[in-house]
């Protein structure tokens, strides 16, 4: 699988998160959910893995990321419109099901990067089922491009709750603490008959599953992307 070129529009740096906006120079498509090996040079050995962050029907192919270490993310940080880096893939299996059942996404950090295309993809069809959004973080500073967050479900007819663990800003909308099965009752309509996707570090995911578990959530509704500790 040869790396697929991509031209530059925007790159956007918002504290330690960076979206990158491009537009291949090939025909590509992927599935919300998935990911591909960037590369600055065509053959190079140094890449990083990176989920999309845009919808399917996108004009557009967005990155989002952080900057926490990784010479290739730095790099690719500093491109300016019309510059050039090539992307392998698409990979992975972590994809939505063509099902009329609600979609209920988790996620803790970067996690909300694949769920965002998700949801894009969703949002741009006509008929779609009802979408809930949670995205847990340590701090408000720690959510991946909030404002982008915010968007996905603006005026969309899209719940979103964002949680924080460590802070308690001033006039905060959100949730201070972890999701819990109260979160799900309260907000999910029908929640015994949702698609559950899950996607952050893996005691993050154990979590949520549990609690899905003992919902009883039936395992074949259940899907999962998981990383490090």
């Amino acid at each position: 699988m040869a790396p697929v070129p991509f031209a530059v529009k925007s790159v956007e740096t918002r504290g330690s998160f960076c979206t990158l906006t491009a537009i291949p120079k090939k025909k590509f498509k992927f599935s919300a959910g998935q990911f591909a090996k960037v590369r600055i040079a065509p053959a190079s050995t140094d890449f990083v893995v990176l989920s999309f962050y845009s919808g399917e029907a996108d004009e557009d192919v967005k990155f989002l990321f952080n900057l926490d270490g990784g010479t290739v993310k730095g790099q690719l940080a500093k491109l300016k419109e019309g510059g050039l880096f090539y992307a392998e893939g698409p990979f992975g299996i972590f994809t939505l099901r063509g099902t009329r059942s609600p979609k209920v996404f988790f996620a803790k950090k970067m996690g909300i990067t694949p769920l965002c295309s998700m949801v894009r993809t969703l949002v741009s069809k006509k008929s779609r089922p009802p979408i809930y959004i949670f995205s847990e973080n340590l701090a408000r500073e720690d959510i991946p491009e909030e404002e982008g967050l915010r968007e996905c479900a603006r005026g969309k007819g899209v719940f979103l709750l964002i949680s924080l663990l460590n802070q308690q800003p001033l006039n905060w909308d959100g949730k201070l603490g972890e999701f819990d099965a109260d979160d799900i009752t309260k907000y999910v309509k029908d929640y015994g008959k949702a698609e559950y996707y899950i996607c952050g570090p893996v005691p993050f995911v154990n979590r949520m599953r549990a609690v899905l578990d003992g919902l009883r959530v039936q395992d074949r509704n259940v899907f999962f992307e998981q990383w490090g500790q």
